[in-house]
């Protein structure tokens, strides 16, 4: 075999290699592809179930928060009379 053969043999066996790796590689993004779209509809599901509890939560949540700011304008406003009854005395 003369040296032309060699590197023709070489670069035939390189791209042999380069393909099985392009297989494997493929195969394995296939698995995970696959594995995603699984974890996307089992997660899709528990936010299904649990949506109802987090509607709770930002009710109860909106109302603490809009009954804290009426209590405090109702004690601002009734230090505000308390102070100016003071003064006019």
């Amino acid at each position: 075999m003369d040296f032309y053969q060699i590197m023709v043999l070489i670069a035939v066996i390189a791209f042999v290699v380069l393909v099985v790796y392009a297989v494997v590689t493929l195969r394995q993004v296939g698995r995970t592809a696959e594995s995603l779209e699984y974890l996307a509809t089992i997660t899709a599901e528990n936010m299904a179930k649990t949506q109802s509890t987090f509607d709770l939560i930002d009710n109860v949540s909106s109302l603490l928060d809009s009954t804290f700011y009426k209590l405090l304008r109702l004690g601002v406003n009734a230090v505000s009379r308390y102070r100016s009854g003071k003064g006019n005395k």
